[in-house]
């Protein structure tokens, strides 16, 4: 097994065939999609490619269940900001009245556009982060001409952010080991154990933090004077040449791009007006 950012994707992964370069910008386009898109069917609909493409990669798709709390959670913030919190507005239509909050059909409509959304972009950096290590984050980064003072710090926030989660299990299973159970405990108290947990997680942090240091002054690396100017060969970029298959990804991923935007201002479509999970949702509700 192969470790990533959030987690373990078998050596033969398909997704190792592609550079590093490529899955980086499939992140920062396809993450832009939900934005130009109001229908919420299409953006089920690329959630549902993601997953795809996650099954495709051989990752662990239990994993996806970690991230079923956060996405209901998500829906009932927004649910409530939009419907009970969204204030009075008369020109909207009324659905209904309890305990003199009024809900609108605009505003839950807005809250259900909102949610499927923002969901097909956490889908995407999940996907990104479950097929991604933090070399491949170095290599996608250098292989357009990144600094290095802007990669190094990029990829040592994501390597901590790794390093967290690690420290993070491994205290729990120390608690574990001498009996420490948190089942059957009130929330209050599982949230109190939780922030007790930050003063181990700060003090690894911090050792963690000068080992970095004392390991990059070793290697004669530094950030400011002379040393900072001298032109460091990329020898990680030899293990990673781009291929013809790359270049039709990556062309082909800018062309979708472009075919959402031209669909979108040119035609009027994937607009809410044509909705068919919208109109159902009306129907139902009105």
């Amino acid at each position: 097994m192969n470790k990533t950012i959030l987690g373990y994707v078998p050596v033969e992964s398909p997704i190792y065939a592609i550079h590093p370069f490529v899955k980086l910008f499939f992140l920062l386009v396809v993450s832009l999609f939900p934005l130009f898109i109001s229908a919420p069917e299409w953006n089920i609909a690329l959630v549902i490619v993601l997953l795809l493409l996650m099954w495709f990669s051989r990752v662990d798709m239990r994993t996806l269940r970690i991230y079923v709390p956060i996405a209901i959670s998500m829906g009932t913030v927004i649910l409530i900001s939009y419907t009970l919190l969204g204030g009075v507005h008369p020109e909207f239509e009324l659905l209904a009245q309890v305990a003199g909050v009024r809900i609108y059909w605009e505003r839950l409509r807005d809250a259900v556009v909102v949610y499927f959304r923002i969901l097909p972009m956490i889908f995407t950096m999940v996907f990104f982060l479950s097929t991604s290590r933090e070399r491949d984050m170095i290599v996608a980064m250098r292989s357009i001409r990144v600094p290095f003072v802007v990669t190094y710090v990029f990829a040592m926030a994501l390597r901590a952010a790794g390093m967290v989660l690690e420290d993070f299990s491994i205290v729990r299973q120390a608690e574990q080991a001498r009996g420490f159970d948190t089942r059957g405990k009130s929330l209050p108290y599982k949230i109190r154990k939780y922030v007790m947990y930050m003063i181990p997680l700060f003090a690894l942090s911090l050792r963690r933090s000068e080992e970095f240091t004392n390991a990059l002054i070793a290697r004669g690396f530094a950030f400011t004077g002379e040393a900072s100017r001298v032109k460091r060969a990329d020898f990680i970029l030899t293990h990673y040449p781009f291929k013809p298959l790359d270049m039709a990804l990556t062309l082909l991923i800018a062309l979708s791009f472009i075919v959402l935007l031209v669909m979108r201002y040119g035609f009027g479509s994937f607009a809410l007006e044509d909705s068919l999970l919208i109109a159902w949702l009306r129907s139902l509700l009105t």
